[in-house]
């Protein structure tokens, strides 16, 4: 019996990993990011979200919206990004939607440790910030 259960849980955990997540509505995306739903500190815009159907967690996020000014600092604070200083190519091996097109009086940031290629955007005129995320892909 014993021998069964594990049998049957390891197909149901095989089955369940096998899946890609892709969607381009914008608040779908956003949870599937976020594991939870927007907050009124953020005005989603438009997103798009893609995940592999592998084991390990793979994924490639796209989110224009518009924060408040307490949102992106605490955004910031908590994911310890600072100006980007490294000038990388960090598109060379995405393909970026149309509607990603982060204005010239946007500032760049990123974690700035070589290895990250995500990106994140803030307009310093509009607010209209960008997210640009990709884990293991």
């Amino acid at each position: 019996m014993k021998k069964n259960l594990i049998i049957i849980f390891c197909f149901l955990t095989l089955l369940v990993s096998c899946f890609p997540i892709n969607t381009t509505d914008a608040e779908e995306a956003y949870s599937q990011w976020a594991r939870s739903k927007p907050t009124q500190d953020i005005q989603i815009i438009k997103g798009e979200y893609h995940q592999t159907a592998h084991f390990s967690l793979e994924y490639e996020f796209f989110l224009k919206f518009k924060p408040t000014k307490k949102w992106w600092k605490g955004f910031l604070e908590s994911n310890s990004l600072k100006v980007d200083s490294l000038n990388s190519n960090w598109t060379n091996l995405t393909e970026l939607p149309k509607w990603f097109k982060p204005s010239k009086n946007s500032l760049i940031f990123s974690r700035n440790d070589g290895f990250d290629r995500s990106r994140y955007f803030i307009d310093t005129q509009t607010g209209i910030a960008y997210i640009y995320e990709s884990v293991g892909m």
